[in-house]
């Protein structure tokens, strides 16, 4: 019961940072330039991707997604200064949990 509750929560948790790391990322595209536009435009389009993937139920594709967001988060990390740095990360993480198969695991 407290391992389902923490899951649950865990997940809420990583949502809500994927979708505020969206966010920011569809609005770096238009006020950034160079290298930190184009990784912040990868990110916006690999995490659509990858929610598509959730809603259609696509494993495979979902792991491939999810390392090349994993990578594409980790490059936005490196490039971000300050506080902003932790969005990145929150889609870097979504793409652990969808290499891993996080999402797929109740099936």
């Amino acid at each position: 019961m407290i391992d389902t509750i923490l899951t649950l929560l865990v997940g809420i948790v990583l949502a809500a940072g994927v979708f505020s790391a969206t966010l920011w990322s569809a609005y770096q595209v238009f006020m950034r330039a160079g290298r930190l536009r184009w990784t912040h435009a990868a990110l916006l389009a690999l995490t659509i991707a990858a929610m598509g993937t959730l809603q259609l139920v696509l494993p495979g594709p979902a792991a491939v997604l999810g390392v090349l967001l994993l990578l594409a988060g980790l490059a936005g990390a490196a490039f971000e200064r300050g506080a902003t740095r932790v969005l990145p990360l929150m889609q870097a993480a979504f793409g652990a949990a969808l290499l891993a198969g996080l999402p797929f695991a109740a099936q």
